[in-house]
């Protein structure tokens, strides 16, 4: 006899918030917010048990039971539940981190009886005792809501409906019935036939994660040769190993110097292809095959993405024009495979070496090894963000491949269904396979088909101040993990940017009273006070890299520092803007400007006038970007190609190049005497009339993180950065195919 168990439903109540738990619905401020199921569910049990620390290990065993998750499946729900609620988690209003134990809920809580909800559970039903008469205790307190004491019901008896009776022969209908049941049968079989070949095949998932590496410096993956994994320390670009089980890394020796990273792993393990920085050279870097055990070093073409084809005898590279090139592994034989204009990169041969995939301008891409029929991979796909970086797995059954935010790194592992069954459909979308709070980064398939061995970031970073006297980096406004400090004009107030989540704040100058200024999906990044203190231009960088809104890669966003929703600066805009900053008078908007995302497009400066909404280029910009204006008006600072310092003298109308090196993040003096940057090592200044350097600050022993090294000034002119402490280290991640 069917049975349905009844528990009792309620409501809770706390701040403006209302949680209905039987329409698993949150409502706020009269407002239904979306929620994930596992996400309300964790709500659901800490509000039901408010002050109360629930640990890690209750939650993920009443919450995912025998399913096999990690901690960070629960730390992304408790994430989505906060940004639902408003809830920070250095200030909690509501939920509460008690590091490495679990959660608390801090607010207190209403809760009544959802007298409607449980009318309508019982309509239609009696009640029932276990031997089925009577009626049991019914109850929900604690952890499982209740606490073992339960109330059956039964469906009341209905009369059954009157079916008329036959009048023809008794023998009739066994005559009859024989086809009508052949025909059911067929029917029967046609139907589950259709659903057994179009069913959703089982999911794919990552069951167990294993970090290999534990030192949490930046590194660079390259490639397996199923006994150990090759990666580049970027911070001093060694080039090193680990086994695949983990343990302690090694150092392999490579007679060659500036090594940038590892760009591949040959099939067996004997060969890596090297790429070396040299003179600041972005694009086209020399590349190398050397040996993992020494040997002759072999010189390859300049390029970049080198990639091992799958017997090792062949290696596909890219050039900055957009050409994709083979040549043989050992340095002869070079040929113009295709050419395919745009950013081209993430080079992966299938296991048969018949295909070859890339990354075009961010989305996937796919054609035959000798070059023929180039064309989109995922054409009608509902994946939103960038697509890159992509590997087939040993036995080809799944392609790989990374999906997010590509500019800031925020990307997960994704894969692709390729089983080949008969009369089996293909899988239709993409699997992601990893979510936050870690960003997974690049990564290789093991040689079992059943590993993947990635990158895994944890990014925190330590907002930390010069001291000159000291000459130490300490600890600034706490500590915060944010960056992109800048402040108002009369040094009241301070605007930042969290880390990672890149949302915009303003606080005063001490980091007190904060007011969130922005919400994702907008991404801040370089936000600028309006001379008079009552709006700030930034840039949305959640479009960059990933080209998903008209081909920009950002926009430029005003909101006022009272609050309210960012708007756009120049809505009817079809190109790519970036870093505005704000004329000493309050009356002018400059901007980098770019006419596509399309790799090698110029970059110029565009000055708004805010009276007449007219738009100007400054003359003789064209390929220099990153405006910074000065505090006296007189001057726009900007970087030029190959990192160049240059300045734009607006009485003069004429520009000059104050140093020829690589740098970033220039920034003016209060006096507008001097420009300081971020260096290679280091920050440091020069006069705004030319002249020597000089180094400000040492960064060789402080690594630094976020938005590709940010480094602003103080109101005293002190160097800002944020210091890294978060960790990023590779990890063994086991693949369940199903």
């Amino acid at each position: 006899m069917a049975r349905m168990i009844a528990t009792k439903s309620r409501v809770f109540r706390f701040a403006n918030v209302t949680v209905l738990e039987r329409e698993f619905s949150l409502v706020i401020a009269d407002k239904v917010q979306s929620v994930e199921p596992k996400a309300f569910q964790v709500l659901l049990i800490l509000i039901r048990n408010p002050n109360k620390l629930i640990t890690k290990e209750e939650l993920l065993n009443l919450v995912w039971g025998d399913v096999a998750v990690t901690e960070n499946s629960l730390a992304r729900n408790i994430s989505l539940l906060r940004r639902a609620l408003g809830d920070d988690p250095h200030e909690p209003r509501f939920i509460e981190t008690v590091s490495s134990i679990g959660y608390r809920f801090v607010c207190p809580v209403e809760a009544s009886e959802d007298r409607e909800a449980n009318a309508k559970e019982r309509d239609g039903y009696e009640k029932l005792s276990p031997n089925g008469r009577g009626v049991t205790a019914t109850g929900d307190s604690g952890l499982g809501a209740t606490n073992g004491r339960t109330t059956e019901w039964e469906p009341r008896a209905q009369a059954a409906p009157l079916v008329p009776l036959s009048v023809t022969s008794p023998f009739r209908p066994r005559r009859r019935g024989w086809p009508l049941a052949v025909t059911a049968f067929a029917t029967v079989l046609v139907a589950g036939a259709a659903w057994y070949l179009h069913r959703p095949r089982p999911p794919m998932r990552i069951t167990e994660y294993k970090q290999l590496t534990h030192d949490g410096h930046v590194k660079w993956l390259s490639g397996t040769d199923g006994s150990r994994v090759y990666f580049t320390h970027l911070s001093d670009a060694p080039i090193s190993q680990v086994a695949v089980s983990g343990g302690e890394t090694a150092p392999v020796p490579v007679a060659l110097p500036n090594i940038a990273h590892v760009e591949s792993v040959s099939p067996d393990g004997s060969s890596l292809v090297v790429d070396t920085d040299q003179k600041g050279i972005v694009f086209d870097r020399p590349q190398w095959i050397v040996g993992t055990l020494g040997g002759s070093l072999r010189r390859l073409p300049d390029g970049a993405g080198a990639t091992f084809s799958p017997d090792g005898q062949t290696v596909a590279y890219r050039t900055s024009d957009g050409g994709i090139w083979l040549i043989q592994s050992n340095g002869e034989g070079a040929h113009k495979l295709a050419t395919v204009e745009g950013a081209v990169g993430g080079f992966a041969w299938s296991p048969d070496g018949g295909a070859i995939r890339f990354s075009k301008e961010n989305r996937l891409w796919e054609m035959s090894s000798n070059g023929s029929n180039p064309h989109p991979l995922l054409r009608g796909s509902h994946l939103a963000g960038g697509q890159c970086c992509g590997r087939w797995t040993a036995d080809g059954n799944f392609f790989l491949f990374r999906s997010g935010n590509l500019g800031t790194g925020d990307t997960g592992i994704w894969a692709i269904d390729e089983r080949k069954r008969l009369f089996l459909q293909p899988q239709a979308e993409p699997v992601q396979l990893t979510a936050g709070p870690v960003r997974w980064g690049a990564f290789v398939p093991g040689k079992d088909a059943k590993k993947i061995y990635a990158e895994g970031e944890t990014p925190r970073g330590e907002l930390s101040r010069y001291d000159a006297q000291l000459k130490h980096f300490l600890p600034f406004l706490g500590g915060i993990s944010a960056g992109c400090v800048v402040f108002s004009t009369d040094g009241r107030f301070a605007a930042y940017v969290l880390y990672p989540e890149g949302t915009l704040w303003k606080a005063n100058r001490d980091g007190t009273d904060p007011v969130r200024l922005s919400d994702p999906p907008i991404s801040a990044f370089h936000p600028r006070w309006s001379p008079d203190g009552k709006q700030i231009v930034f840039t949305d960088l959640a479009n960059v890299t990933s080209l998903i809104v008209d081909n920009r890669l950002s926009e430029v966003f005003v909101v006022s520092t009272e609050g309210g929703n960012p708007q756009r600066l120049l809505p009817d805009d079809m190109g790519s803007e970036a870093d505005p900053t704000w004329s000493p008078d309050g009356r002018r908007i400059a901007y980098g400007w770019n006419r596509s995302s399309k790799f090698g497009a110029t970059c110029e400066i565009r000055i708004l006038d805010l009276v007449s909404h007219q738009v100007a280029t400054v003359p003789g910009s064209v390929g220099v970007c990153s405006p910074r204006w000065s505090p006296d008006g007189r001057y726009i600072a900007g970087i030029g190609a190959g990192g160049r310092l240059t300045v734009f003298d607006m009485g003069t109308q004429q520009w000059s190049t104050l140093l020829e090196k690589q740098l970033g993040y220039e920034e003016w003096a209060q006096d507008s005497r001097w420009i300081y940057f971020r260096a290679e090592g280091a920050v440091e200044r020069v006069p705004v009339k030319g002249g020597k350097t000089e180094r400000v600050a040492d960064l060789k022993d402080w690594p630094i993180t976020g938005w590709w090294g940010w480094m602003g000034l103080d109101p005293d002119n002190a160097p800002m950065v944020l210091h890294d402490v978060g960790s990023d280290d590779i990890y063994a991640l086991t693949l369940e195919q199903r």
